[in-house]
């Protein structure tokens, strides 16, 4: 497991019940595997290696990606849009998040592609470099 509920607590990003993050824990692990290409679940990469490193950039990176798994999680309980086919069937046709409400015919997406993972935790992935898929020179 990437994310213990009192870590997910921690992140701020939501006052979920522990009932609710378990709920949704491992299908958003699933999204956020399938999206960076098993970067932590492979075996090169140990996420609490990187949590401990020295090396600021493993640091940062780590915690980028807990937080974009937390909002991956806040996104299924808040939306009921847990995996690709709730986005694929089409049976999602309003979306409510706090304030923010989203009507629609099935063309409008707040996730990547047709995945259940939101844009703002691919923003935060892509930029610490999860979404690279260049061949690495060194």
């Amino acid at each position: 497991m990437y994310l213990t509920y009192d870590e997910f607590k921690a992140l701020g990003l939501s006052d979920m019940s522990e009932e609710d993050f378990e709920k949704a824990i491992i299908k958003a692990e699933i999204q956020i595997d399938m999206v960076t290409n098993f970067f932590y679940a492979n075996g090169l990469h140990d996420l609490q290696n990187d949590l401990i490193s020295s090396k600021k950039q493993l640091n940062m990176r780590a915690k980028a990606f807990k937080r974009a798994l937390g909002m991956i999680i806040c996104y299924a309980i808040e939306t009921g849009v847990s995996n690709s086919n709730d986005m694929v069937s089409g049976n999602v046709k309003n979306i409510t998040i706090g304030r923010t409400r989203l009507e629609t015919d099935g063309t409008i997406s707040a996730t990547y592609g047709k995945s259940a993972v939101p844009n703002e935790a691919m923003a935060l992935l892509f930029h610490w470099g999860f979404l690279y898929k260049g061949v690495d020179y060194k």
